[in-house]
């Protein structure tokens, strides 16, 4: 294929860093959380136990899939980051995959590649082995990793195929999403939601009885197939049969649909808008939402979707750990020292639903970048529109979706649990714990309005804050990791309601400090070039 060496060299370049960052933070927790098995389980004939409990509790079946070995420390790193990582990697996938295949196209690059001596479809087929490549690195990391802190060879070698044939699966699904409409967000979009999905999938067929016909969905869903292979219990290698076969019918399906489209265009062709705008788009502000709210809706189905089927797996929650203390202990620990475990899995849970609040409230921001990138900001700005409104319509609406969603998501999270005591007030604690925990979103979106404002080549800075805070969200408790560094987050300092009483200073401190934030980043922007 002419011009393929070229592009791949090209694409390695141009992602290097974008995909070296994801691959030392998907590959970091594996082999640490290996590493920790014996703190975790000092006594081995406790492991029977803890798979006896894991095995017949919905509530961790859902959240981190079946456990099929626990008695050595591969198994017990499958089961408690294996599947959680091979999702995250997925979102790499899609990510990278789009960014130099649909975003490319719609700047304009592709054309001008293009132009030279290269086949039609050789900037799509090097993206895919670009990605390829990087899931191949993330599986050698992985299996070098576990095999470098002493776990079984030919496990490890399972693990790390099946991780790499996992977030292979979506470097193929962001190629096909990439030929389906002519905008990269939305391509974005299509790719997430199918990745959502399919986890969604596996939580709900892990969660029910094992005798459910609901729970044979779970062959249906990519990111449960590196689980099923069973690393370290007993290998089914042929499982790992079906994300290969997988990923080779996506990528064929794309450059057949790529065929079939015009250059700059998707299979799904845009909608012509009305002939006069509607009076919502006479300000910045409506333009904004105008620009926002599929993306506000897709978050908010998911995210409501998620918060429900993790609180009706609530009044099962705390009878798993009567015979195991110590897996006991790590979650009081995730729940800030909770008393009752009930209370700490709301906690542990509210810590991963304000990190998903943070991500949609920098991705709404993203669009500020990519709106000044494409040349349309350049164009509203020549209209009668002050630059710091302008930039404030779409700060503001990061800092206002992510309030409502996640107070909201604490209320649908304590539902069930509610009505299944009768006691109400639960709902109100829980939606408390939220709220508290809104300033250190703001927090995070006001860097991202300060990098934007003065240094917006920084831009992954922000992301880097939430990627962090994640890591020590789900493994920190896990590896005991010290104090001072657990609390190197925007959250930390927060009070954990209910487990923890009130207290107003943390509060209003990391509010002040975030607007300041905004304030400074929107002073950036009204004093810098646009596009500069």
């Amino acid at each position: 294929m002419r011009g393929l060496p070229a592009l791949v060299g090209l694409g390695v370049r141009r992602n290097r860093w974008f995909l070296a960052g994801w691959l030392l933070g998907l590959f970091v927790g594996v082999p640490a959380t290996a590493a920790a098995y014996e703190q975790v389980i000092p006594d081995p004939s406790q492991a029977g136990l803890v798979i006896e409990g894991l095995a017949n509790n919905p509530t961790m079946r859902a959240m981190l899939g079946p456990p099929f070995s626990l008695v050595e420390p591969g198994g017990f790193t499958v089961w408690r980051v294996g599947t959680f990582v091979a999702t995250v990697a997925g979102v790499m996938a899609i990510l990278g995959t789009i960014r130099l295949t649909r975003a490319d196209e719609e700047v304009g690059r592709s054309e001008l590649v293009r132009a030279g001596v290269v086949d039609r479809h050789a900037p799509l087929v090097a993206a895919v082995l670009v990605h390829l490549g990087a899931c191949a690195v993330l599986g050698l990391l992985v299996s070098g990793g576990m095999v470098a802190v002493g776990v079984d060879l030919t496990g490890s070698v399972a693990f790390g195929l099946g991780m790499a044939l996992t977030a292979a699966v979506f470097v193929g699904v962001g190629a096909v999403a990439g030929q389906l409409t002519a905008s990269a967000r939305a391509a974005r979009g299509i790719a997430l939601a199918a990745l959502g999905l399919a986890y969604l999938v596996r939580a709900v067929a892990d969660g029910v009885p094992a005798d459910s016909r609901v729970r044979s969905l779970q062959w249906v869903s990519p990111v449960e197939w590196m689980a099923l292979a069973r690393p370290y219990a007993g290998e089914r290698w042929w499982v790992l049969l079906l994300p290969a076969v997988l990923t080779l019918a996506l990528v064929v399906l794309a450059v057949r649909l790529e065929a079939r489209r015009d250059h700059g265009s998707g299979l799904w062709p845009a909608r012509p808008g009305p002939a006069r705008a509607g009076g919502l788009l006479s300000s910045p502000a409506g333009l904004a939402w105008r620009l926002h709210r599929g993306t506000v809706l897709g978050w908010t189905v998911g995210l409501t979707v998620f918060t429900a089927a993790v609180g009706s797996l609530t009044p099962t929650f705390s009878a798993m750990f009567r015979d195991v203390p110590r897996l006991e202990a790590i979650m009081r620990r995730m729940g800030a020292g909770a008393q009752e475990l009930t209370e700490g899995f709301y906690v542990a849970m509210l810590s991963i639903v304000v990190l998903v609040a943070a991500a949609l409230g920098l991705q709404l921001l993203g669009r500020l970048a990519q709106e000044e990138a494409a040349g349309r900001a350049e164009v509203v700005l020549a209209a009668a529109v002050h630059r710091t409104r302008f930039a404030a319509s779409h700060a503001g609406l990061a800092l206002a979706v992510p309030t409502v969603l996640l107070v909201t998501s604490g209320a649908v999270m304590a539902v069930p649990q509610a009505r299944a005591d009768g006691a109400w007030e639960v709902v109100q604690d829980v939606v408390a714990g939220a709220a508290v925990l809104v300033p250190g979103v703001w927090l995070v979106v006001g860097l991202g309005v300060l990098v934007h404002g003065w240094l917006p080549r920084l831009g992954g800075l922000p992301w880097l804050v939430v990627a962090w805070s994640l890591l020590v969200t789900w493994i920190g408790a896990l590896l005991e990791l010290p104090d001072w560094l657990i609390e190197l987050t925007p959250f930390s300092r927060l009070p954990q309601l209910p487990v923890e009483t009130m207290d107003w200073g943390p509060v209003l401190v990391t509010t002040a400090v975030a607007a300041a934030l905004v304030a400074v980043g929107l002073t950036g922007y009204r004093r810098r070039d646009v596009g500069s």
